[in-house]
């Protein structure tokens, strides 16, 4: 097994899902920056972690959505390889257009 773990400016916990998806898995896992164009090949897991991606400024995990990694994330996860956020990890791929309908606006937009 193969994973990458994302990692934005502003991310937490992202050494520790490392760490814990190598320990569960024994998998090898790569550190991948957001601002790299690339994912290593044959992955069978990608994990983008909580924190507060880029201070969370606009919208919680809009901005790291449009991180030049993401169009890899997105076509990855097309390709059927599971792709894991946690906390703001899981907005960004909501912001990306990964999870469609997970979240809704409201009513009233407040």
């Amino acid at each position: 097994m193969k994973a990458a773990v994302i990692v934005f400016p502003g991310s937490n916990c992202d050494r520790d899902c490392k760490v814990a998806v190598e320990r569960s898995t024994g998998a090898q896992v790569d550190m991948v920056w957001h601002g790299d164009t690339a994912l290593p090949e044959g992955l069978d897991l990608i994990v983008l972690p909580g924190g507060f991606s880029y201070g969370d400024y606009l919208r919680c995990g809009a901005m790291a959505a449009l991180s030049p990694v993401m169009t890899e994330v997105k076509a990855a996860a097309g390709r059927g390889v599971a792709t894991v956020g946690i906390c703001n990890g899981f907005q960004v791929l909501c912001e990306a257009g990964l999870l469609p309908g997970a979240l809704l606006q409201n009513e009233r937009l407040k």
